[in-house]
């Protein structure tokens, strides 16, 4: 039989212990253990022994929406098979944030960061996702299984704050969820414990693909603490190559230029920050944002308009070679602008500056109708 050594809460196998010489991490694991007095000897425990004994105290780190999948798994497991037997939330300083108010629903014990290390103590394990602070080291460290984070991508593709919002925007067919170590000093290149990919729909908006992927990392967490530690063992440094980065948001990205990008890059940024950052455009100086964006392919059942767009592909009137150049299709009562590589975009809903979004009828009525067709541009 596999042997499992025990001590408190802690388990070894005999690979481990042999893995422990080669790993950093695991060999101060190891002294830490072993240099307590107040920790017993270790002992050999039966498979079965250990299944029944393995109940970990976690302590979860987050502060979104996207934190709530790894959150509400890791509660229903303390709720029921008792494999996590403590658990305890660490989040944001606004009152109003999700895991806040989980927690709150959920009799939770809730800490407001930054907190005190010493109250680390007494966990086995830190959980974070969609956290959004730098984890200082002595904290890290205070967790005798370290710290394991939930993120929204296949590292090393997509390091930062918005993994879900850059997959999108640059058409990525397949993202997924990565459990990675947690290191200091940096975000997001601690070693993979375990990957899942997730096709990206055609037409999925950003808070749709971050909701599932939300929820696949709280199965793929709770999966991980199963099995820990030996889960631990197999965890892989991050590739060299294929490292992409995903910054935090900044309301430059939304700004739209149509004589560089076809319809489906555009359409593509729209799904990537939908809800988040609009699309910025402009109408003879007028600042707009465009809503109720769409990309016209030989998918769109919309009949009525693509008749009105193979209109405008074979219009003389304007010129038919201008990217950002608008038309109002009347049968559709749809915006249509030209993009290159002979690509067009279908909007329905604009909103000029300081005002609330007009329908595209409204905004040929408004302002179209009053310029020549030569002004017709979207800059």
């Amino acid at each position: 039989m596999k042997h499992i050594f025990l001590c408190r809460n802690m388990y070894f196998t005999a690979t481990t212990f042999k893995i422990l010489k080669f790993t950093k991490r695991k060999r101060s694991l190891c002294r830490l253990i072993c240099s307590n007095p107040s920790l017993p000897n270790f002992k050999k425990v039966g498979r079965r022994e250990n299944r029944n004994a393995s109940s970990w105290r976690v302590m979860f780190f987050g502060s979104d929406d996207f934190s709530l999948g790894t959150l509400t798994r890791l509660n229903d497991e303390m709720r029921t098979t008792k494999t996590v037997s403590k658990l305890e939330v660490v989040t944001s300083k606004w009152h109003l944030n999700p895991v806040r108010l989980f927690g709150q629903q959920n009799s939770l014990v809730t800490h407001e960061w930054p907190i005190d290390v010493h109250l680390t103590k007494g966990f086995d394990i830190g959980v974070v996702a969609s956290f959004g602070h730098m984890i200082p080291k002595e904290v890290i460290d205070s967790f005798p299984l370290g710290m394991l984070n939930v993120h929204g991508s296949l590292l090393p593709r997509w390091r930062g704050a918005a993994p879900v919002n850059y997959a999108i925007m640059h058409g990525d067919k397949i993202t997924g969820i990565s459990i990675m170590r947690i290191q200091p000093h940096a975000f997001d290149v601690g070693e993979v414990i375990s990957k899942k990919e997730v096709q990206i729909h055609s037409k999925e908006m950003a808070p749709q693909l971050r909701k599932r992927l939300s929820e696949i990392g709280g199965e793929e967490i709770i999966s991980c603490i199963r099995k820990l530690p030996t889960c631990l063992e197999n965890a892989e440094p991050q590739l060299d190559y294929g490292v992409t980065y995903a910054p935090k948001l900044t309301s430059d990205v939304g700004h739209i230029n149509f004589e560089k990008m076809n319809a489906k890059c555009i359409y593509n940024r729209y799904r990537g920050l939908f809800g988040m950052v609009p699309l910025m455009t402009s109408w003879n100086g007028l600042r707009l944002t465009l809503h109720d964006v769409s990309e016209c392919d030989n998918s769109n059942t919309e009949n009525q308009l693509l008749i009105g767009i193979n209109t405008v592909k074979n219009s003389s009137q304007p010129a038919p070679s201008t990217p950002g150049q608008v038309f109002y299709d009347k049968k559709s009562k749809a915006l249509v602008i030209r993009c290159i590589e002979n690509s067009f975009l279908i909007v329905r809903r604009v909103a000029p500056h300081r005002r609330k979004p007009m329908s595209a009828l409204e905004f040929y009525n408004g302002y179209m109708s009053k310029q020549d067709k030569a002004k017709w541009m979207f800059i």
